[in-house]
């Protein structure tokens, strides 16, 4: 499953967010794959795109950075998957 988490930077604790992933790269908890990943030109803040079979592990991500920020994690369907979806709300509907 694909989840999108939006981060707001702290403005106390920015400099300890870059610090942080100066260091760590930004990467995320074990069974979760990072496919993108957008900061503001301003660095207020941005939009990750995790993928992962396991929510206790993109929550672990979300813990290890919300101290610094505030998180919304949100999953998240393709296209092609919510067609799916569409397509078996039609079958039980008939």
């Amino acid at each position: 499953m694909k989840f999108i988490l939006t981060f707001t930077m702290k403005p106390e604790t920015r400099d300890t967010a870059i610090a942080r992933f100066v260091k760590t790269g930004g990467q995320p908890a074990k069974g979760v794959t990072l496919l993108g990943r957008w900061t503001r030109a301003d660095l207020s803040g941005g939009v990750v795109l995790l993928e992962s079979h396991d929510p206790m592990a993109v929550a672990e991500f979300a813990l290890a950075w919300s101290d610094l920020m505030e998180l919304a994690v949100i999953p998240v369907l393709e296209d092609r998957e919510l067609t799916q979806v569409f397509a078996r709300a039609k079958k039980e509907a008939a």
